[in-house]
């Protein structure tokens, strides 16, 4: 009798990668700030790392790993001194994508491996340290970036990063260790002012609303965001009205009902910060991904 075998189902499933790449920054280094639409992944591979994500703060070390949702406003800054870490980005769809929304994993010595043995399949991939530098990238002994880009493009190459990737997620899904956010005075008063502004996307807020429902003074307003998100208060903001604009779009809602949805006192406003901040209008933006010319 034949025997009709077990079907396997799918819990995880990247079909494009965008980014990856290793940093190594002898003294501190900042990068200010992203938002995008699809998922990114950073690994401390050693020293320290402070990583926001919205309305969460984290204080990752050697072997912790954050994930990125789409759309999540997040930045980071190194905390100690020659530190060293790893990111990539991706898409992801799979009955396992929630298991690592608003996630931070401490890694336990397997997992670590795992993400040794991807080091360790690039570096072989890369042989003669033929690795990506984009134009204008500048490299000191203080502060180095290596893409594997070109092992991505590679069609089995790429596959086999995406298996490692698959092996990580996995096991961390079923036997990962999640880090809690810090709980500082200033993360604290932090995540209370996004969730404010969050819940607030349809209207007009000021600083001055956001210092006075956070009983504090603009000045120390300020101070925290510059600290925790690396921009200021009306920025973030902004940036959070446009990350909403751009899933609002996305969704097929007009580019009206989004800026009146979003409190935008115009069409004309809304489009002229979205194409300041994001580089293309809404229009051209909704066009594009409908596959449509304006």
């Amino acid at each position: 009798m034949m025997d009709s075998g077990y079907e396997i189902q799918t819990q995880l499933q990247i079909n494009k990668m965008y980014t990856s790449f290793t940093a190594y920054h002898k003294n501190q280094y900042t990068f200010t700030g992203d938002s995008h639409n699809y998922w990114e992944v950073m690994y401390v591979i050693s020293g320290s790392v402070c990583a926001t994500s919205n309305d969460r703060v984290y204080d990752l070390s050697e072997g912790d790993i954050i994930f990125h949702e789409p759309y999540e406003l997040h930045k980071y800054y190194t905390t100690s001194p020659n530190t060293k870490y790893l990111v990539y980005s991706h898409d992801l769809k799979g009955n396992l994508a929630d298991a690592f929304r608003q996630k931070v994993f401490s890694l336990n010595n397997g997992q670590k491996n795992i993400v040794s043995s991807l080091l360790d399949y690039v570096k072989k991939r890369s042989a003669g340290g033929n690795l990506d530098h984009p134009s204008g990238e500048h490299e000191t002994e203080d502060d180095k970036v290596e893409y594997f880009t070109h092992i991505i493009k590679d069609p089995a190459y790429g596959h086999g990063l995406v298996l490692y990737i698959y092996q990580l997620m996995l096991s961390l899904a079923y036997d990962g260790t999640k880090a809690t956010p810090s709980n500082t005075y200033d993360v604290v008063l932090f995540s209370r002012c996004v969730k404010f502004m969050q819940a607030n996307l349809s209207e007009t807020k000021t600083v001055s609303d956001v210092a006075k429902h956070a009983n504090i003074s603009i000045s120390g307003l300020k101070r925290i965001f510059e600290k925790c998100a690396g921009m200021g208060v009306h920025k973030y903001f902004l940036m959070l009205k446009l990350n909403a604009a751009t899933e609002f779009l996305e969704q097929g809602y007009s580019v009206s009902h989004v800026a009146s949805r979003l409190g935008f006192s115009s069409q004309a406003h809304f489009s002229r910060a979205y194409k300041r901040e994001l580089k293309v209008s809404p229009s051209e933006f909704k066009h594009k991904k409908q596959g449509t010319s304006l």
